[in-house]
């Protein structure tokens, strides 16, 4: 990760690097969780969902795990499309 690459460059220590990268793993599996349902309300269509899911959650497994749940819950297979193209998108 970036973390990780560029830790030498700023003379971060083990910890502050553990920290940062168990940081964004933590608010990436609350997103996973919490998002497809938040998003559902706030958002106004499917492409908007998969937009916002592609773009709020850092990781692309996460941005998928979140996806597949609310096509599954919400029966919406182009919010899924949408978000997975949007992060493979951010991923260039």
């Amino acid at each position: 990760t970036a973390i990780t690459a560029l830790s030498p460059a700023i003379n971060a220590s083990n910890r502050d690097v553990a920290v940062a990268v168990a940081n964004t793993v933590a608010f990436g599996t609350v997103g996973m969780l919490v998002y497809p349902y938040l998003f559902h309300y706030v958002c106004s269509g499917s492409e908007q969902i998969g937009m916002c899911l592609g773009v709020a959650i850092h990781d692309t497994s996460q941005v998928l795990g979140s996806a597949m749940a609310y096509k599954e819950t919400y029966d919406d297979e182009l919010a899924l499309k949408v978000a997975a193209v949007t992060k493979l998108t951010r991923n260039l």
